[in-house]
């Protein structure tokens, strides 16, 4: 395992699916944006699985067409565009909240690296007032576009934190989350409560798989 021998100093988390519970949003979104465009009905469950994989996993899931097809990308942004009237009424996984004001008062350095649009993930950043906490927001705008499991979002975040790969875990629910973190190796907490599917993690540098947000707490004991 990665850095087994160092404290870990810092700490950072996949948003969708990891802090922050989107699949509802996700699904009305679909769910509406079918209704307008025409479309297979989704069961929500099915859209909680793909949440994880991104905007696109869901464009193929409701509309089985190819990312090559002249319809994907107006579908894509139509989805987007959808979603942006629902995402600030996702809510936090139980703990989170708590979690977050612990790292703080235990002056652990903590940030967010996601695949998310900037756009959208600063705006939820200021509505959970975790400014006031970190500064540490990394988005694919922020390293040319690249998208995890790519690790130069993850890799610019430890940057900021200031501290070394073996002194930094990473959180997520997803393989590509996983795969990031092997990729900029640093440790990597799988969350077992979010929608990613366990047997697709990457266990070479797993350091615990968590099934609530507050057992991360364990590792700074």
């Amino acid at each position: 395992m990665q850095g087994k021998n160092k404290k870990i100093k810092q700490i950072f988390f996949d948003l969708d699916g990891t802090l922050l519970d989107t699949a509802p949003q996700f699904h009305l979104a679909l769910s509406n944006l079918i209704e307008i465009r025409g479309g297979e009905k989704v069961v929500f469950q099915d859209v909680r699985n793909l949440v994880s994989d991104g905007v696109n996993a869901l464009v193929k899931l409701a509309f089985k067409i190819s990312e090559k097809n002249k319809d994907f990308n107006p579908l894509r942004n139509a989805l987007l565009t959808e979603y942006s009237k629902h995402y600030l009424e996702s809510e936090l996984f139980k703990g989170v909240e708590e979690l977050m004001t612990t790292l703080n008062e235990k002056k652990i350095t903590w940030g967010v690296v996601t695949n998310k649009p900037k756009y959208l993930s600063e705006k939820i950043f200021e509505t959970l007032k975790w400014p006031q906490l970190t500064d540490i927001l990394i988005c694919p705008q922020d390293v040319a576009e690249k998208r995890k499991p790519d690790p130069s979002s993850l890799l610019k975040a430890i940057e900021l934190g200031g501290f070394s790969p073996e002194e930094t875990v990473y959180v997520g629910d997803n393989w590509r989350d996983s795969e990031a973190s092997v990729r900029a190796k640093t440790n990597f907490i799988f969350a077992n409560y979010g929608y990613g599917d366990a047997s697709s993690i990457d266990v070479k540098n797993l350091k615990i798989t968590i099934d609530s947000s507050l057992e991360i707490l364990k590792i700074f004991d």
